[in-house]
């Protein structure tokens, strides 16, 4: 193997763990988002509108993790566009230890989207269950989240007969229904 292979793995490896890092941190301070928020301490907290108030403002805590992970989630849509172009180059240039590297990291994206998006839908709901306004936009929002991630775990299940998980892939693929969602929400929430 040659130098600029080693340097080119070593390099890959840093930013893997970089990345793991950067990951737990961040999963970290969404964490901490509502727990902040409970440990006020106010003179008053025996008053039942300070005690709805603080539930409100976790709820508001809770949506912004939510907004967190679903920003998280579609930012793969980016890597996946990419990524041809990367491994374009990496085929092109011979850099195939390079396009190893790159193809297992892939793997590795592919059950962080899954996870990611599944905790978006859970928080998203447990945001709007919280929240104290109704809003039947903000709902249909959380419906196709809902649609993105059932179909989106019929593709990775091995047990779906293959006209499910093509369908499934057609209908997860749809760059409009994550763009709805995008949009829903934020109209939703100036609306609310």
């Amino acid at each position: 193997m040659s130098d600029s292979d080693a340097d080119s793995n070593d390099f890959l490896e840093m930013r893997f763990r970089l990345l793991k890092v950067l990951s737990i941190a961040l999963g970290i301070l969404l964490l901490a988002s509502p727990v902040a928020a409970l440990s006020d301490d106010d003179d008053d907290a025996d008053d039942a509108d300070d005690d709805d108030d603080e539930f409100e403002d976790l709820g508001e805590d809770v949506g912004t993790v939510s907004a967190w992970l679903l920003g998280l989630t579609l930012a793969y849509f980016g890597w996946k566009r990419v990524l041809p172009t990367i491994r374009k180059h990496l085929k092109q240039t011979e850099q195939k230890d390079r396009l190893k590297s790159l193809n297992t990291l892939n793997k590795k994206v592919l059950p962080i989207h899954t996870l990611l998006g599944v905790a978006a839908l859970v928080t998203g709901i447990i945001h709007g269950l919280m929240m104290d306004e109704d809003a039947l936009i903000l709902w249909i929002a959380v419906a196709l989240m809902g649609v993105l991630s059932i179909s989106g775990g019929l593709m990775r299940w091995k047990w779906p007969p293959r006209e499910v998980k093509k369908g499934a892939r057609l209908l997860h693929m749809q760059r409009l229904l994550s763009a709805a969602v995008v949009i829903l929400l934020l109209v939703g929430h100036e609306m609310v």
